[in-house]
């Protein structure tokens, strides 16, 4: 079996992990600053969050096309990644019954779904994913062992899907904030009064 052949797909996986894992690191760095602790923000229980992993994926996808134009690449991750937290934010609430964050504090927010700031920073995320991020894990798997690469994906894809499979039943559920319960939906308090 050629491995080279199959190079775009472990591409995209490495870039799957790498932002999964970023986006999740990002998170606690977050939460450090801002509350003075960490959590696990995500609905899995390991130090992946996949929505910044399927994100940065389908912003390579869409802009980098346009990486010689930085403000095609800011505006349309800012508008694809609002609608992307957007949608999540109103499927979890309606379908999990849980609300994993709430930007109602923020100025310019949408249901508490969605805010300016956010939105600004994956305009910044977009950038940083086009021009730091997708650079940088493509250097790492020109100058690595290409079957080391994809055993390596292979491991933590299996090791993703697992957590998954186990918290579609058990969903992780930040238990570091105050939890206020609102009838069905228990909104977790992510942004002091």
């Amino acid at each position: 079996m050629d491995i080279k052949k199959y190079k775009g797909l472990i591409t995209i996986v490495t870039m799957f992990i790498a932002f999964s894992i970023i986006g999740w690191i990002w998170e606690l760095l977050y939460d450090f600053l801002k509350h003075g602790f960490i959590a696990n923000h995500g609905v899995l229980h390991g130090p992946w969050l996949p929505i910044y992993g399927f994100g940065g994926i389908i912003i390579y996808l869409l802009l980098n096309r346009f990486r010689k134009h930085s403000l095609i690449v800011f505006m349309g991750s800012f508008v694809f990644c609002t609608i992307i937290e957007y949608c999540t934010g109103w499927f979890l609430e309606t379908y999990r019954f849980n609300k994993w964050w709430n930007y109602k504090y923020m100025p310019f927010n949408l249901d508490g779904r969605i805010c300016l700031l956010a939105s600004i920073f994956f305009g910044i995320s977009g950038l940083a994913c086009i021009y730091i991020f997708t650079p940088r894990i493509k250097d790492f798997i020109e100058k690595h062992d290409l079957k080391k690469v994809a055993i390596i994906c292979l491991v933590f894809v299996s090791i993703i899907a697992i957590d998954w499979g186990y918290s579609t039943k058990y969903p992780n559920i930040v238990k570091k904030y105050k939890v206020i319960d609102a009838s069905k939906v228990n909104e977790i308090k992510l942004f002091k009064n």
